[in-house]
Formats: C-alpha cells, sequence, structure tokens
C-alpha cells in the first residue's frame, strides 16, 4: 500500500495568478499597505497561515485576530474570483489520475495543502475533483508544511510500504526530505532539480510507474 500525498496549488490545480493576487489583496485589505516579498521563498513558512505571521512580524503589527480577518477576506476574493467565471483548470490528466488512484486498493490519497482549507476545497471543486471521502489537511492544521503534511499521514493510517508527496516548489521538495518520504515533482519550477519529476499527468502510466521506483 502506498501513501500517496498531493500538493494542491500548481500542483493539481492551475491556480497560481490569481490565488496569489487574491491573498495580497486580502492582506492589504485587512493590514494596509503592508511590505511582502516579491519571493515566497523569504518566508520561513511557505503556507497561508506562515507567511502571514511573518509578514506581519516583519510589519510590527501584534494584533493576531486579524489573521482570521485576512482568511476570511481571501475566501470571499476566491469565492468572487470562481463565481465571476475566473479560471482554475485541473492540472491536464490529473482528474483522471486521483479518480484511478481513488478507486485502486494499491493507494490511499490525501491532499497536504499550504493554503487554507476553505479556498483549497474552493479551487479542487471548481476545478471538478470529488472530494467525498478524501483527506485535506491545510494551513488551518498548521503553519509548517512538515506538520501538513504529517498529520494527513497520520488521518490515511500508518501501515504504508512507501510514503510518497508530489508538490510543484522547492520548499515541497524541501519537507519531502525533511520526513524522509519519496518524492515526485511536477511541472516547470522543479524541472531538472530532482530526481522524479514530470510535468503534468497526462501519462497515467509513467505517473504510476514512478510512484513504484
Amino acid at each position: 500500500m502506498i501513501a500517496t500525498i498531493f500538493d494542491i496549488d500548481g500542483t493539481l490545480v492551475e491556480s497560481f495568478g490569481f490565488d496569489d493576487a487574491c491573498y495580497i489583496s486580502a492582506i492589504r485589505e485587512v493590514l494596509g499597505e503592508v511590505y511582502i516579498h516579491n519571493d515566497w521563498s523569504k518566508y520561513k513558512n511557505v503556507t497561508d497561515t506562515g507567511s502571514l505571521r511573518q509578514i506581519m512580524e516583519e510589519n510590527n503589527i501584534q494584533e493576531k485576530a486579524q489573521i482570521k480577518e485576512v482568511r476570511t477576506k481571501f475566501g470571499e476574493l476566491i469565492r468572487r474570483y470562481l463565481q465571476s467565471g475566473g479560471k482554475c483548470c485541473p492540472k491536464e490528466g490529473a482528474l483522471h489520475l486521483i479518480d484511478k488512484l481513488l478507486t485502486s486498493d494499491d493507494y490511499e490519497v490525501g491532499f497536504a495543502t499550504g493554503g487554507w482549507e476553505h479556498t483549497a476545497k474552493m479551487k479542487l471543486q471548481h476545478a471538478g475533483f470529488n472530494l467525498r471521502n478524501t483527506v485535506l489537511t491545510s494551513s488551518d492544521d498548521a503553519d509548517e508544511r512538515v506538520a501538513i503534511m504529517k498529520k494527513c499521514l497520520f488521518a490515511l493510517g500508518n501501515c504504508f510500504d512507501r510514503i510518497v508527496y508530489v508538490g510543484d516548489a522547492q520548499w515541497d521538495m524541501q519537507a519531502t526530505q525533511e520526513l524522509g518520504w519519496h518524492f515526485i515533482g511536477v511541472g516547470t519550477r522543479l524541472k531538472g532539480k530532482c530526481e522524479f519529476w514530470v510535468e503534468d499527468f497526462s501519462s497515467q502510466d509513467t505517473f504510476i510507474k514512478i510512484l513504484h521506483a
């Protein structure tokens, strides 16, 4: 049995353009014209809560209740974007791959995202993913990506021959290395940077072969 845990943004759904824009807009609507690094790798924890905490610290903002306000505003902006016809497409082949893994006795599938749960579900559902009876852990569960991933694995169970995380960014790969799990990189940002890599999920056979590599 293989635990197969997926990141969401940039891995399963094409959301970077609007997701970052909505996140930054939500922060500035609540906190004002705060300074935000234009490179997310500058943040210790590249998660919605983790990055926001650091933004608040670097801008000398002490009121922690504003994290909830930003979260709410972010959800409103994502919902408005999607309801107004904004695009949030699945990565090529992702819908069929997830369905195939979910219906197989050889895999347990989970989603572990650095985003907040409410917006993660909005994006997955809009892109056409079936979320019934699936495990999803998020930045609502922890600030650190490693902790989010561990919680997802715990929810899936502990009787696995192999644990694989699938992500599209350097911080996904680093978290996987810290946990000692196997990693599959997806998309252009990790091309040539990890041992196992796919452009997308258009070839299910290729991906499943790598899962067992």
